[in-house]
């Protein structure tokens, strides 16, 4: 236990410390997904920009949208798919002149 009375062997000792980590992670990964698909409803994604990335970088960009889709297939909200396929669709074409 440190000074403060903290004590990190509370935490991984609880059973239940697990489940409360995991459901912590998905809580993040949809605010994650909610934020990320505001700012490109605000936004779009700049063309310009598309073309300044590495390919690495368009691959994760790409990878992201589609995780993002898929999330948003389970949920059955397809007009916010739309969006991110046209945002897609400007990836695609960056990726295929570099």
């Amino acid at each position: 236990m440190n000074k403060d009375g903290f004590n990190i062997d509370d935490y991984l000792n609880d059973p239940e410390f697990e489940g409360k980590l995991e459901n912590y992670r998905e809580k993040m990964i949809l605010e994650a997904i909610e934020h990320n698909y505001q700012n490109i409803v605000k936004n779009g994604l700049s063309a310009w920009h598309l073309r300044e990335m590495t390919q690495t970088e368009l691959k994760g960009l790409k990878e992201t949208l589609i995780y993002m889709t898929k999330h948003f297939i389970d949920l059955e909200q397809y007009e916010k798919c739309q969006v991110l396929q046209k945002e897609l669709e400007k990836i695609e074409e960056v990726l295929v002149s570099v």
